[in-house]
């Protein structure tokens, strides 16, 4: 199974290749939106390694998931004592840490690349409120990063 830094090396060579598509027929000229685009592609190239416990990026979600619900439960629920933050805090990223999956699992089929590429673009279309032209942008650049980390892990199948 290649390392996560592998996966963002590799989606890299990607990103280079179709930027200079995408230079060449003029159709971004938007440096900021090519950061954003370009992050989301590296984010996307490592969420496939999700379903297990040792991922880089499941660490990662499992923090900001963590902290979002608590921020939500401190707002809602009246939650203001530290204790009590710190104990939901704690519990809630333990669970999504270490919760059991099955890796390469669903995370990794195609058909999911898809509908998580196609959903993440639309919650992004429902914020930003952008063209059909930059949604088909944003919705390829995701599943390119997604696709990338299924190819990469077909190839290193052991």
């Amino acid at each position: 199974m290649p390392s996560w830094k592998k996966h963002l090396i590799f989606n890299s060579f990607l990103i280079i290749t179709w930027l200079m598509f995408f230079f060449n027929y003029n159709l971004i000229n938007n440096y900021l939106l090519l950061l954003f685009l370009i992050s989301f592609s590296y984010f996307f190239s490592l969420f496939p390694d999700i379903d297990t416990s040792k991922s880089y990026i499941r660490n990662i979600l499992s923090f900001l998931l963590a902290l979002i619900l608590v921020i939500y439960l401190f707002f809602n629920l009246n939650i203001h004592s530290f204790l009590q933050i710190a104990f939901a805090f704690t519990i809630l990223y333990v669970f999504f840490r270490f919760f059991p999956t099955k890796h390469r699992g669903i995370t990794h089929s195609l058909w999911f690349s898809i509908l998580c590429s196609l959903f993440m673009t639309i919650i992004l279309w429902l914020i930003f409120s952008f063209s059909s032209f930059r949604f088909v942008i944003y919705f390829f650049f995701i599943l390119s990063g997604y696709v990338s980390h299924l190819f990469l892990d077909r190839i290193f199948k052991h």
